[in-house]
C-alpha cells in the first residue's frame, strides 16, 4: 500500500512565492464545456491541475479525503476560478477548411481542416473533427471522415492515418498531452490554456501552466522552497523527500511498512511494540492490527478464516475453479485529472453485469440523475464485469446484472437539484464523485435498488436494516465491493451495518477461496463503512436498499487509518432522518 503526503513548508512557502490566498491538497475541477459527447471516450488523453490562481504544483497533495463529495467553488462550467459563465461550446468556433490536418498540434479551432458536417476544432492542442451527431457505439466509422474514428461526438485521428503531435492511445488514436497546448480565447474546447502560445504565463523556469497551475516540467521537481522547479538527480532519487519516503510518478510516498505522521510531514513506523498500539490491537510488522484468531477463539456461529479474523459461516465458498476473465476492460483512466474526473453521462445504459435504469423520476430520454466522473464510470464497468464474468457458473442468487442508482446531475449538481427537490444531503452526490449502486439479491427476479431486509419496527420504519438480511446475495455483492479496491482513489464503499457482518465475512471467504487476491482482502486495505449503532458518520440510515461508493479526486486516496470515513468527508453527521431528502429515494413496495 502506497501513503502519500503533502509535506506543510512546501505548501506554505508555495502560496507566499506565488501570492496565492488558500492552499488545497484535493480540488474540484470545472468540466469541459463541451458539444453533446464530446469526451465521451474513456482513457482519452488529457492533463490535470488545480482550480483559482496559478500556483506551483508539487504534486503530492497530502493524505485527505480527496474530494468524496466535498465541494470547491471552482464556478461554472468552463470558466476555471469561478463566478464565470459556461461557454456555449455547441455553436462556436469556425468551420472554415485549414491546412492543418487531424492529429496535428493547433492553437484555435480556425486552424484545423474540417468541413460543413465535421467542423474542426483544436481540441487540448490537437486538431480533431466533430461529428454531425453522437455515434452510436464507440470507435465507430460512419460517423467521421477517413482515417478517424467516433467516441461521444469526436472523430479522434488514427495514427496509422495521420501524423500525431500528441500520443497515441491504446486504440491507435491520437489524443492529447500535458505538453499540447491551445488558446481558449479562440478554442472551445481547452483545458491545456497557454494564453496564445506565448511564454509568459507567470510559471517559474522549468515549468508550465496547465489548467490554471504551474507543473515542473518533465525531469524537473520542486525545490524545499516550494518556488521553483529543480532538476531531479534522474536516478530514481527521492526529488528532496524525506527520509522513508521516496519520488514516485508525481510526489513523495512513504516506503513500504511506513506511514504519514500526524504532521504529515514525514513517513514513521506505525508501531514497533504492542505498547504503541491502543484499543486492545497489536503490532504485527509495524502495523497496529486485531490480535489474529485462534481455532477455538471465535464464538458460534464463526469460524477462524485464513485473514486472521473470526468471521460468519456463510456455508461452503462457491465452488470453483475460479475464471481467468483476463480480458475484462480496464478500471485505469489514463489522460489526467481534466479528462479522467470529467463528469460525463454513465453510457452505455446497459454493458456487461450492469444496468443503469430510469429511477426517480428519470425516463429514458432523461436519465439526469446518471451523470459522474469517467473513472468511476470505468470502475464500475470493470467491477460489474468481472462479478459477471467470475461468477457465472453459480446456481444461487438471480444472477441478473446489477443496478445502478443516483449519481449526479451533468452539471455535477446533486440529483433532483433541476427539479428543486435534492436528492441526498449537501456535500454528497457532487461532482459525480457519488453513486448509489443496489445490493446483489437473491430472492427477486433484478438486482434493482430495494431494501433486502426488514427495516421495521414497532409499525415504523427505521430506514435500516433492523435484522439479518434474507434477501442478500453476500457473496457477489462482497466479490463487487473486492474488486473497486482495485483502484487506490477508492475513499469509501459505505454499506448497511447488518449486511456488512456478512459483506465482510464472504469477503474473507473469498480471498481464501482464490476468488479475489486483491488489496480488499487486508483489514488495513479494506475501505468498507458501516455503522450498527448510530455513531453519526452517516452509513447507520438509508443504505438498505443500496450501497454507496465514493471516488476521490485523484490517487491521493486515503488510507483506511488515516481517514474518519463519513458519508460526508471530514463534516459530523447531524441530519434528523425525518428531514433526511433520502427518505423518498427508491421507493419500491417493501419486501416486508
Amino acid at each position: 500500500m502506497r501513503t502519500y503526503f503533502w509535506p506543510v513548508g512546501l505548501c506554505v512557502l508555495a502560496l507566499l512565492a506565488l501570492g496565492l490566498v488558500a492552499c488545497e491538497d484535493s480540488v474540484t475541477y470545472p468540466g469541459l464545456d463541451e458539444p453533446t459527447g464530446v469526451g465521451g471516450r474513456s482513457g482519452r488523453g488529457g492533463a490535470g491541475g488545480d482550480d483559482g490562481n496559478p500556483s506551483l504544483d508539487v504534486g503530492a497533495p497530502g493524505v485527505d479525503d480527496a474530494g468524496g463529495g466535498g465541494t470547491t467553488d471552482a464556478g461554472t462550467a468552463g470558466d476555471v476560478g469561478g463566478g464565470g459563465t459556461t461557454t456555449d461550446a455547441g455553436g462556436g468556433g469556425t468551420t472554415e477548411p485549414s491546412t492543418i490536418a487531424p492529429g496535428s498540434a493547433c492553437n484555435c479551432d480556425s486552424d484545423c481542416m474540417g468541413d460543413s458536417t465535421h467542423p474542426g476544432r483544436c481540441i487540448n492542442g490537437i486538431c480533431m473533427q466533430l461529428a454531425p451527431a453522437e455515434c452510436p457505439t464507440d470507435g465507430s466509422t460512419a460517423e467521421c471522415n477517413a482515417g478517424s474514428r467516433c467516441w461521444g461526438q469526436v472523430c479522434y485521428p488514427d495514427c496509422d492515418a495521420f501524423p500525431c503531435d500528441g500520443a497515441c492511445d491504446d486504440d491507435g488514436s491520437c489524443v492529447w498531452t500535458d505538453s499540447t497546448s491551445c488558446d481558449a480565447s479562440c478554442s472551445e474546447i481547452c483545458e491545456n490554456d497557454s494564453g496564445g502560445g506565448g511564454d509568459d504565463d507567470g510559471c517559474p523556469p522549468n515549468s508550465h501552466l496547465q489548467d490554471d497551475a504551474c507543473y515542473c516540467d518533465d525531469g524537473y521537481v520542486v525545490n524545499d522552497a516550494g518556488d521553483a522547479c529543480v532538476p531531479s538527480d534522474g536516478g530514481g532519487g527521492t526529488g528532496d523527500c524525506p527520509p522513508n519516503s521516496h519520488w514516485e510518478d508525481d510526489g513523495c510516498y512513504c516506503d513500504e511498512g511506513f506511514i504519514v505522521n500526524d504532521a504529515r510531514d514525514a513517513c514513521v513506523r506505525e508501531c514497533e511494540s504492542n505498547d504503541d498500539c491502543s484499543g486492545g490491537l497489536v503490532c504485527v510488522d509495524n502495523t497496529c492490527v486485531t490480535p489474529p484468531c485462534t481455532a477455538d477463539s471465535c464464538p458460534d456461529g464463526t469460524f477462524c478464516s485464513d485473514s486472521g479474523s473470526c468471521v460468519l459461516d456463510l456455508g461452503a465458498t462457491p465452488p470453483g475453479p475460479v475464471p481467468a476473465c483476463d480480458d475484462v476492460a480496464t478500471w485505469e483512466c489514463t489522460g489526467g485529472e481534466g479528462h479522467c474526473g470529467q463528469v460525463v453521462a454513465f453510457e452505455p445504459d446497459e454493458g456487461p453485469g450492469y444496468w443503469d435504469y430510469p429511477i426517480n423520476g428519470e425516463t429514458t430520454s432523461d436519465e439526469y440523475r446518471s451523470y459522474c466522473r469517467r473513472d468511476l464510470m470505468m470502475l464500475v464497468k470493470y467491477a460489474a464485469a468481472k462479478v459477471a464474468c467470475l461468477t457465472g457458473g453459480w446456481e444461487f442468487g438471480n444472477g441478473e446484472p446489477i443496478g445502478l442508482g443516483d449519481m449526479s446531475e451533468s452539471n455535477g449538481d446533486i440529483p433532483g437539484t433541476r427539479e428543486r427537490s435534492p436528492g441526498h444531503p449537501e456535500g454528497t452526490h457532487v461532482d459525480g464523485h457519488d453513486m448509489d449502486i443496489a445490493y446483489y439479491q437473491l430472492s427477486t427476479s433484478d438486482n434493482r435498488l430495494r431494501a433486502i431486509c426488514n427495516h421495521s419496527s414497532g409499525g415504523s420504519d427505521q430506514y435500516h436494516c433492523v435484522e439479518e438480511p434474507d434477501n442478500l446475495d453476500a457473496w457477489r455483492t462482497a466479490l463487487f465491493i473486492a474488486f473497486f479496491h482495485d483502484n487506490p482513489q477508492l475513499r469509501v464503499i459505505g454499506i448497511d451495518g447488518q449486511a456488512a457482518l456478512m459483506v465482510n465475512s464472504a469477503m474473507d471467504q473469498l480471498c481464501d477461496g482464490g476468488w479475489y487476491d486483491g488489496p480488499a482482502c487486508t483489514t488495513r486495505g479494506r475501505t468498507l463503512a458501516y455503522e450498527t449503532t448510530d455513531t453519526g458518520r452517516g452509513w447507520f440510515r438509508f443504505h438498505h436498499h443500496h450501497l454507496h461508493v465514493s471516488l476521490s479526486s485523484s490517487r491521493k486516496a486515503v488510507t483506511p487509518f488515516d481517514d474518519d470515513r463519513r458519508l460526508i468527508p471530514g463534516e459530523p453527521w447531524l441530519e434528523s432522518s425525518k428531514l433526511d431528502p433520502r427518505r423518498r429515494l427508491y421507493a419500491l413496495p417493501p419486501l416486508h
